[in-house]
């Protein structure tokens, strides 16, 4: 979920989403006043009075209690399963006790048994990719959920399904933008070593201390000189708030992830939503796509600054966005 407020380079240090609402207010006569200097949360009033708030990206759009399901991904894939929609297989681990146990519990092998590894552990609720860690043994799994215990008060470990990771935005039953997220990589030169290489990454959290985790399970640290073309994946996820990058693809997006999106969106009886499909590469699946999570505060702040033509498309999304909400 990346409602994350962000300002753009070079701007007054204003929040992108309110410079963009601040030009379309002006635009249509309506009151915008900041809630603070930075434009991270604020009001627009209508002719009458009528009062629409919005902190970060969230707006007035979805319902309290909705929204608050899709916070929680374990409440989340029980109601899409219900829709008959399918997600990946999760375990719901409470984080009570796990910093003190030796070894996984009966339950956790249990699932693990069923789904192999790798898996990924990650808080129940989070967002933006953050505390998101793989696992590909038993170790690396109990290490994982003692870390994120001391953090989070629940955790999930998942089912690592590949494919092709997609965001799809949808408002009111239409697909306003939906994109390919890809994970933050390095490419070998045969000269350069994994460090040097990462310094190319502007985007990149050099401090993430996911990217030794990732590295280790390659079998590379970052003083290992990889061979030209060799791509080497830096992080477990593809979050472009972590440093990854988006493929638009709206266009030629398939008419079953627009339903699977769409019917994911209602099950939670959401508005406006962000619904992060994984488009399996496993033909044994009954569907097309798996939904890996639906976000009730989409942000687009980090697709805004990835380019002009990816700005295009996250302004005409807002627009529509602020025409939904500011229906006074």
């Amino acid at each position: 979920m990346d409602d994350k407020p962000a300002t753009s380079a070079g701007s007054s240090g204003q929040a992108i989403v309110f410079q963009l609402l601040e030009a379309y207010c002006a635009e249509k006569g309506l009151r915008l006043t900041a809630g603070d200097p930075y434009g991270h949360a604020g009001l627009v009033e209508g002719p009458s009075g009528e009062k629409r708030f919005f902190k970060g990206c969230r707006f007035d759009l979805n319902g309290y209690g909705a929204a608050e399901i899709a916070k929680d991904k374990a409440y989340t894939n029980r109601f899409l399963e219900l829709a008959g929609l399918a997600t990946p297989a999760s375990h719901f681990v409470p984080s009570d006790g796990i910093g003190t146990v030796a070894e996984l519990s009966a339950d956790v092998h249990q699932f693990t048994d069923k789904t192999g590894y790798p898996v990924f552990v990650k808080p129940n609720e989070g967002q933006e990719g953050r505390d998101v860690l793989k696992a590909v043994t038993s170790k690396d799994l109990l290490t994982a959920l003692q870390a994120l215990s001391t953090r989070h008060a629940a955790l999930l470990v998942q089912e690592a399904v590949p494919g092709t990771d997609l965001r799809i935005v949808v408002l009111d039953g239409e697909v306003l933008l939906a994109f390919e997220r890809l994970k933050p990589i390095v490419t070998g030169d045969g000269t350069r070593n994994v460090s040097d290489l990462i310094n190319d990454q502007t985007k990149l959290d050099r401090t993430d201390q996911r990217i030794a985790i990732e590295l280790a399970q390659q079998g590379l640290r970052l003083d290992n000189v990889p061979e030209t073309g060799q791509t080497i994946s830096l992080l477990p996820v593809c979050n472009l708030s972590s440093g990854g990058t988006a493929r638009l693809v709206t266009k030629g997006l398939a008419p079953e992830l627009v339903s699977i999106a769409l019917r994911a969106a209602k099950a939670l009886d959401l508005r406006f939503a962000g619904v992060d499909l994984i488009v399996s590469n496993e033909h044994s699946r009954d569907s097309a796509a798996i939904v890996l999570e639906v976000n009730a505060a989409p942000g687009l702040n980090n697709l805004y600054r990835q380019g002009r033509v990816e700005a295009e498309a996250a302004t005409s999304t807002y627009r529509k966005v602020f025409e939904a909400m500011l229906r006074f």
